[in-house]
């Protein structure tokens, strides 16, 4: 069942953000054809006529960037609040699954859609980039890149993607949280969310900022960590990105199963 959810909930999400990914990509390879059809580049001096086509293609290219991070944005919104908390609601939580697969759905969607909006905008820097660019160059130092890379590379390049996953995960259910205590009011319930989620990131910064104070004050952990960095600066990277990725981690199932827990028993969709 959970697998259907999931297919539901994908498609869904797509249907906003899809037409948007290709609208961004299309854009940006018109505005790499465009500079080098111009000669040399962003920064050529062209005629009125083609600086004036440039200029536009830019600031549409840029109103896309914007738009496909703020659609991103409310289309996580808009499905966690029609799927669970709006009229779908009735329906979902008739449906005989249990309430941690509902939620699990909603959040493995919204992640996966919002690191594909990333990429979706990393491709279109890499295509803009492209114009003017010495591929033989480029290919020479791809090259030797890939000759020098060893272990280490590949483990940082994982556990920063595993970072970027569940760092995307944590904010995603950042939101559900504030989305789900926020609908326990009576009334102004978006606007209780939106209160719900400044108090949480509040809190979290204290927490953070409290945790950093004391443990700067103690002078042993300072001198570990310091001389940790300075002896092997590969394993003090390692060390690093786990403890975010355990940092991320933690927070994301705190939310995610606080979330599941106030849909479960205290939700009222009435």
């Amino acid at each position: 069942m959970f697998g259907k959810l999931m297919k539901y909930e994908m498609k869904s999400l797509s249907k906003g953000l899809i037409p948007l990914y290709g609208a961004i990509l299309a854009v940006a390879l018109i505005n790499s054809i465009m500079w080098s059809v111009s000669g040399n580049g962003p920064t050529s001096t062209t005629s009125t006529i083609s600086g004036l086509s440039q200029l536009t293609a830019m600031l549409v290219y840029f109103g896309l960037c914007v738009a496909i991070a703020v659609v991103t944005f409310l289309v996580v919104i808009q499905r966690f609040y029609k799927g669970l908390l709006g009229q779908e609601g009735y329906l979902m939580f008739t449906l005989p699954v249990p309430t941690w697969q509902l939620t699990l759905s909603k959040l493995v969607g919204a992640t996966i859609m919002t690191i594909l909006s990333g990429i979706v905008g990393i491709l279109s820097v890499i295509i803009l980039g492209s114009v003017g660019l010495n591929w033989g160059a480029f290919l020479r130092g791809l090259g030797q890149l890939l000759a020098n890379w060893d272990l280490d590379m590949t483990f940082i390049c994982i556990e920063l993607f595993l970072l970027g996953v569940v760092g995307t995960a944590s904010m995603v259910t950042d939101i559900y949280i504030a989305m789900a205590l926020g609908h326990l009011s009576s009334k102004h319930r978006v606007a209780m969310s939106f209160v719900w989620f400044i108090v949480i990131q509040t809190a979290l910064s204290f927490l953070t900022g409290l945790i950093g104070i004391v443990l700067g004050n103690i002078p042993a952990f300072t001198l570990f960590i310091t001389n940790f960095f300075i002896i092997s600066p590969i394993i003090g990277t390692h060390s690093m990105l786990w403890f975010s990725i355990l940092v991320c981690l933690v927070e994301t199932l705190i939310f995610y199963f606080g979330t599941t827990w106030v849909l479960k028993n205290k939700l009222n969709l009435e």
